[in-house]
């Protein structure tokens, strides 16, 4: 089913930058064989997700249906659940992560370079009450021991090498260990 509002969801974009697509146009978008989009559009004609016209002997319209439109609504309603569910459990994370670097002595927490998350680290050290600080690199910036240093997701390979070399710990890596007591920092 999530396959299907996926392939739904490529077909209405595709409708919207062509309301004149062909089968073969839709194919190409969704990136499956003309035969197996026959086979979806007679699919989602039946779910009453696609409306198909007959223009002529040789080629059908293709049209959205306020059933489909529904379907897709209701799954970018569950997407964004998802997505503050992560965003919550994220926030959680990093709270309790500057919470952690509070207690083992750390004043401020550094990010170099650039993150999605930013904000929620921001939040977590207004939370904590610790000073938050974003850096581009290390050259105008020297890790100190008083401070959480945090690569960012958003550096490129050698730049998150050499962070992680000078000390940094990768957001990413932190996010997805979680906290712990045995942590070195």
């Amino acid at each position: 089913m999530e396959q299907d509002l996926a392939t739904l969801q490529l077909i209405s974009n595709t409708l919207k930058e062509d309301p004149n697509a062909s089968q073969r146009v839709l194919a190409k978008k969704t990136n499956v064989s003309l035969g197996m989009m026959n086979a979806i559009l007679g699919r989602f004609a039946e779910r009453g997700w696609i409306m198909l016209t007959n223009v002529n002997k040789r080629k059908f319209a293709y049209a959205l249906t306020s059933e489909g439109m529904r379907e897709l609504r209701e799954r970018g309603k569950i997407f964004v659940e998802k997505t503050f569910k992560i965003a919550n459990s994220y926030n959680q994370i990093m709270t309790d992560e500057v919470a952690l670097a509070k207690k083992h002595g750390k004043t401020k927490v550094v990010l170099y370079g650039e993150s999605y998350v930013k904000f929620l680290l921001e939040y977590a050290c207004t939370k904590n009450k610790i000073e938050f600080e974003k850096v581009s690199g290390l050259k105008e910036h020297e890790i100190k021991n008083n401070e959480y240093a945090l690569a960012g997701e958003m550096n490129d390979k050698e730049t998150k090498e050499r962070l992680l070399k000078a000390g940094c710990t990768d957001i990413l890596e932190m996010i997805q260990s979680n906290s712990s007591e045995d942590k070195v920092f």
